[in-house]
């Protein structure tokens, strides 16, 4: 396909994406979860067709075939020459341009697709009617024609409260690959909030070894050679023994090097993006909802605010006009204390202070909603999901968070910081939702990932409501409110609580057999 066919199509089909509304409403229905679920998964198949052969074309380095135009090595260039070489060096230049940024937009457009895939797939399971069989997770795709594998067209939707996930940011998504619009649409402490989701996404963990490069010296048709070798790192290796079993007894390794990884949270760079633009999107809608009342509330005179307000703006566009004003901030403050004195507002020419600390007020206020809301909301979705998931589901299924890392170390938990509880109570004073202060979630979330890596090899299955029961121990929750916030039976959560209690301090000789069993 030729290269500019391939990129128009590729536009054309982004921006089919970016104008079709995604809308939510009536999702419990079958029929429409399955519209928009088979809408999504037919997208994400042509991107990545897209994406493939973008990649087998070059579209990754795209400058690389730049470097073979440019000046004469030897010999005197003439003008007519030097011109032609600078205009198709553009051309190129252009042309690698537009490849870079078409394939960029293809991948935000699968990152957001499978970030939509998979906050759907944890939301819902379908059952067929007919012959009773369930689809969940990855196995709805084979729904995608409507019909359930026996044939049957009757299918029932069943909402699985105990699962994790936030349908609400799937229209916020850069579906279309479109992020650098989504982001110049945002406030600007929006954007400021957008900067601090990413850089809690980007936690790294501490560098570990992923491979070794070494120099090693073999002998080679009677002669020593050579060689520089790139194996993978294993704990405790005995490298020399390994490289002597593959190139003879006679290697030698004179030269070790080792290359560390510091993996993210969420480690990808365009699902960093994605997920944090859909949750600061939503965040911020949220927030204009109720904004207003609470402010109203908070205010000692919120209608001489709005006036303020109201002046500002006005005294901004008188200033704007003058466009070759050598003092911009001047004629700002000049036309503002205009309006203020026509509109009443000043007292002896001066700004009553009861407006000031209004104003003062809600600038905080507005401040604190817009940067921890967003934040809030996607620590207690990662929160949640760590907890009420096994290391192995997280390590074999993507599900609402592609690319998450299955466990945390010490560096990556210190992302997971408290939550401010004067922000959760607005939230739960004005949001239908199930979100609680967690003193310490970074003690909570060690507390998880320690009781899986004890019971890692004993073939036990660890519930939702092994996380419920921990978050209840560690961050001083009542197991009532727990199950509630999890959506868990309260005998299944106490019974888990019983069982870790047990643990820390076993009393019957089964109890301590075990705990001997994990110590091993």
């Amino acid at each position: 396909m030729n290269e500019s066919v391939l990129i128009g199509k590729s536009e054309r089909f982004l921006d089919q994406i970016k104008r079709r509304e995604i809308s939510l409403s009536g999702i419990e229905s079958p029929e429409k979860f399955l519209t928009l679920y088979t809408y999504l998964k037919k997208n994400m198949d042509t991107l990545q067709d897209m994406r493939e052969t973008m990649e087998i074309k070059g579209y990754t380095a795209p400058y690389r075939s730049i470097n073979k135009y440019g000046r004469p090595l030897s010999g005197e260039a003439k003008a007519e020459d030097m011109y032609d070489i600078s205009r198709h060096t553009q051309y190129f230049r252009l042309n690698a341009a537009a490849k870079k940024n078409i394939l960029d937009r293809v991948k935000s457009a699968m990152s957001s697709h499978r970030i939509a895939i998979g906050h759907l797939e944890e939301f819902a399971t379908m059952e067929c009617e007919s012959c009773h069989h369930k689809y969940s997770g990855h196995e709805l795709s084979l729904l995608t024609g409507g019909n359930c594998q026996c044939g049957g067209d009757n299918l029932s939707l069943h909402v699985n409260k105990e699962a994790v996930y936030r349908l609400e940011i799937i229209p916020f998504l850069p579906l279309s690959g479109d992020y650098m619009v989504k982001l110049s649409e945002l406030s600007p402490h929006s954007r400021v909030a957008f900067r601090s989701m990413v850089r809690i996404l980007k936690q790294e963990k501490r560098g570990i070894v992923k491979t070794v490069s070494l120099v090693i010296k073999i002998m080679e048709d009677g002669r020593w050679v050579r060689k520089r070798v790139t194996i993978d790192a294993q704990d405790e290796a005995n490298y020399e023994k390994e490289i002597r079993s593959q190139y003879g007894s006679n290697a030698r390794i004179e030269m070790m090097q080792f290359h560390r990884k510091k993996p993210s949270i969420i480690n990808d760079k365009q699902m960093q993006t994605a997920l944090s633009l859909g949750y600061v999107k939503y965040a911020e809608t949220e927030i204009l909802n109720f904004l207003p009342d609470l402010l109203e509330k908070s205010l000692s005179n919120m209608e001489k605010v709005k006036e303020y307000r109201e002046a500002l703006e006005v005294a901004e566009r008188n200033a704007n006009k003058y466009e070759n004003g050598d003092e911009p901030e001047s004629l700002k403050k000049f036309f503002l204390k205009k309006e203020l004195e026509e509109r009443g507002l000043l007292d002896d020419g001066v700004l009553p202070e009861t407006i000031q600390e209004d104003l003062k007020k809600k600038e905080s206020i507005e401040k604190s909603l817009f940067l921890e809301i967003p934040r809030i909301y996607i620590l207690w979705d990662l929160l949640h999901y760590y907890l009420t998931t096994s290391y192995d589901r997280r390590n074999k299924y993507s599900g609402p968070f592609p690319y998450l890392r299955p466990s945390l170390d010490s560096n990556q938990i210190k992302a997971f910081k408290d939550f401010k509880q004067d922000v959760v109570q607005i939230m739960q004073d004005h949001l239908p939702l199930k979100i609680e202060y967690v003193h310490n979630m970074g003690k909570v979330l060690s507390s998880k990932f320690a009781v899986e890596k004890k019971m890692k090899g004993l073939h036990l299955q660890m519930g939702p409501a092994l996380g419920a029961a921990i978050l209840s121990i560690e961050g001083d929750i009542p197991t009532k409110k727990t199950s509630e916030l999890f959506s868990i039976s309260l005998k299944d959560v106490q019974k888990e609580k019983e069982t870790l209690e047990t643990l820390q301090k076993p009393a019957t000789s089964k109890a301590k057999q075990f705990m001997a069993m994990m110590k091993k």
